[in-house]
């Protein structure tokens, strides 16, 4: 090979491997691709889950005001609500358009945000946030970064692009007492919201799965039982004690006599970290899944399917009933639960005693 000549490198083929998933619900879209194909009200009820859910400990209260007559405000989202003192608020302006936001697209936002705080429709927020599925264009990024030049350029294109276009009740003329407000008026509350940045952030509440799909949160280990034995723990152990009695052939066995009987002891103890477990889930789903989905539900019911015929056929005692339905849940598969890659070893067995302890499993002895 001569120095004339070019050195080709083959650029390497990167095989994704296909899950079923792929097969049955097709190509993954990545979340910033469907970020940009959402709906307008849906991309504004998104930017609301996310000043509500992740921004939580930052806001009070949230409000999606979009739409006709909000003044320039789309989301609003309040560090202080107090109608009693001065409130402390900050706007999240939604633009979904298909390129970048570019300079010519927010100087109707800015006159709308002059002038409504100039004659007193509302208060100057304390921030004011572009938000748009495909960001800002450099452009608009180098003026919000000058606030000084977001100031010149808007007025500079105050006749072609607000003077008109504020209010159809009149035009609103950049003059006297207000043109005065519009030269002192802090221009530094601007800023914009990057996409990967509401993405990651928007990752982290309980709403993502229902936008975007998938589950990011990771399940924290389950906690252990308490030492004591709590009261809404009570049904499914007395029933638990019967199954001891009935194979031990006693009229009864209580909490404290178990250490004196090691298998029942030692099976007793499992049961009560199976039962925390499942509800260690219950609140992992809770915490993780949209609101008004009760999935829990559903793995609950699926279960009680999966072992309602081993429950009700003929055991030697109770005790050897309660270890073959457990060993039956364990065995169950359940992949249309949402939260399926979070399962652990103990929970379909823990969710056995849940049932137990609500009485949908009336007792473990004939």
């Amino acid at each position: 090979m001569n120095d004339e000549e070019e050195l080709e490198i083959p650029i390497p083929v990167i095989q994704k491997k296909i899950t079923n998933a792929d097969l049955l619900l097709g190509k993954t879209i990545e979340p910033i691709k469907r970020l940009q194909v959402i709906s307008e009200d849906d991309f504004e009820d998104l930017v609301c889950e996310w000043a509500t859910g992740y921004l939580a400990q930052t806001y009070v209260k949230v409000r999606r005001c979009g739409g006709a007559g909000d003044m320039g405000r789309d989301v609003v989202a309040y560090s202080v609500y107090d109608k009693k003192e001065q409130l402390i608020w900050d706007n999240y302006q939604c633009k979904h358009y298909d390129n970048a936001l570019t300079p010519s697209n927010i100087w109707i936002e800015l006159g709308k945000l002059c002038y409504y705080t100039y004659i007193g429709k509302y208060t100057v927020p304390r921030k004011y946030y572009f938000v748009a599925p495909k960001g800002v264009s450099t452009t608009l990024g180098d003026l919000i970064d000058e606030p000084e030049s977001l100031r010149k350029g808007l007025i500079a294109n105050w006749e072609t692009k607000c003077k008109k276009k504020i209010t159809i009740k009149q035009n609103i003329e950049l003059q006297g007492d207000f043109s005065d407000y519009v030269t002192s008026f802090d221009f530094t509350i601007i800023d914009s919201v990057e996409p990967q940045r509401l993405i990651e952030q928007h990752a982290q509440t309980r709403y993502f799965p229902y936008r975007f799909g998938g589950l990011q949160k990771n399940r924290p280990q389950p906690v252990l039982p308490p030492e004591q034995i709590a009261e809404d723990e009570l049904l499914y152990i007395t029933k638990l004690l019967e199954a001891y009695s009935d194979s031990h052939k006693v009229k009864r066995i209580i909490v404290k006599e178990l250490p004196e009987h090691h298998n029942f002891f030692n099976h007793f103890e499992r049961q009560r970290k199976s039962f925390y477990s499942a509800e260690s889930l219950m609140r992992f789903e809770r915490d993780t899944l949209p609101p008004g989905v009760d999935a829990f539900k559903e793995l609950k019911e699926e279960v009680y399917d999966g072992i309602i015929d081993i429950l009700e056929s003929e055991h030697e005692d109770g005790f050897e009933r309660v270890k073959k339905v457990c060993l039956a849940a364990r065995n169950l598969n359940v992949p249309s639960y949402p939260l399926y890659n979070s399962l652990k070893g103990n929970d379909l067995a823990g969710i056995c005693h849940h049932l137990a302890n609500e009485d949908e499993i009336k007792k473990w002895v004939n």
